[in-house]
This record gives C-alpha cells, structure tokens and sequence, in this order.
C-alpha cells in the first residue's frame, strides 16, 4: 500500500513495513548512544551507568512505533500534512535545548559532561528525530478505525508501551546515573579519572 504524503523518510519506512521501523528507530536510539560511546568517547556502558528510560524505555518505544506501523498497514489513515512533523520536530528540539540548558543550570551535568558526544546525540538527533518519528506514527496507529479485537489489542499493547517509558523516566529521575562522562573536544576523549564529583550524575559513579 502507497504510504505517499508523509514525510521522508517516514514514507519509505511505513511503506516497507513494522520492522524497517522498529530497527531504524533502534538505530537513533539506543544504536547511535551506543556507537559514540565506544567510538568516540571509549567506553563500553554499563547498565548500572545508563538511565533506564535510553537503555530500556527508548526501545520500548521503538516497539510502540512499529506497533503503530502495524496498524497503518492494516487500516491506513490520511498522512499528517506537512507541516504537523516538523512543528513536533521544532517542538522537541526546543524542549532538548531548555533542558540542556536546565540541567547545567541545576549542577546535574558538568559542561564537559554536557557537551560530551552521547549528550549532544541525546538533545540534538534523538529528541526531534526519534521523538517526532515514534510519536507521529504511534498516534497515527491509534487513530485507525476498525480491525477487531486484534486492532484493540494491538493498541493497548502501544499504549502499555510508551506507558513503561514514561516510568523509567520518572524512575531515572530519582535515581541518576552518570549518563555521559566528562569529554575533552581537545583531546578526543573522556576526561582521566577520578573525576570530580561536582555534578549530581558524577557522585553517582562513586556510588554505584
């Protein structure tokens, strides 16, 4: 089935179907994370120093986009005009700068810490990339009339979804980890330990 009208690249991936989605969308996140941290800033993470809601809830929200991809496929709706995708995208890239901004303002990252490789991925490409593309095709899926029962359960399996990324993010929020480490553009690497625990991710790597 034509997915013509909606944005690139979303076309092409609608168009090829739920897993096109859910590995482009594993790709942005947690896939490139991963890459610039062993790339660029040499270091393998560790579950005990990655937020729950990247690790875990972004490829739950992967799922829910696919999910929603499935639901496009079976009972399509009229693509978004245009300009809906790029106010989300301007929306999120809005919303990742202030909290840039509030977290050096808060003591939560150095600004070595946030200006290292895996941040800057976070505020500038995951948020209005992977952001917009999850939650224009996961409404789309909810918005589909008809399908039975198969249709209901899918959708509450989305819902359950975004649902469990919303409570890693609140979880994440009352246990921070590290995150990101210190960087050092100069240098092309991470700042030498011990490093100081002046920001309120840096003392957890004591803790943990």
């Amino acid at each position: 089935m034509s997915r013509a009208g909606w944005p690139w690249p979303l076309e092409g991936l609608l168009a090829a179907g739920p897993f096109a989605v859910l590995g482009a969308a594993l790709l942005v996140s947690p896939g490139g994370h991963l890459l610039l941290a062993l790339l660029m800033e040499r270091r393998m993470p560790r579950p005990r120093e990655e937020f729950r809601a990247l690790a875990v809830g972004d490829p739950l929200l992967a799922l829910a986009a696919a999910l929603g991809t499935r639901l496009l496929t079976v009972r399509p709706v009229a693509a978004p005009p245009w300009w809906l995708p790029a106010l989300v995208a301007g929306g999120w890239l809005l919303f990742g700068l202030w909290q840039w901004r509030d977290e050096l303002r808060s003591g939560f990252y150095l600004p070595a810490q946030a200006c290292s490789p895996t941040k800057i991925w976070h505020q500038l490409v995951i948020y209005p990339l992977f952001g917009t593309g999850v939650l224009v095709v996961s409404a789309a899926g909810l918005l589909t009339r008809g399908g039975g029962p198969a249709a209901v359960l899918t959708k509450a399996a989305l819902l359950l979804l975004v649902l469990g990324w919303a409570l890693l993010l609140r979880y994440d929020r009352r246990h921070p980890r590290l995150g990101h480490p210190p960087y050092d553009w100069r240098r092309l690497r991470p700042w030498p330990r011990p490093w100081p625990e002046t920001s309120t991710t840096l003392r957890t790597v004591r803790r943990g």
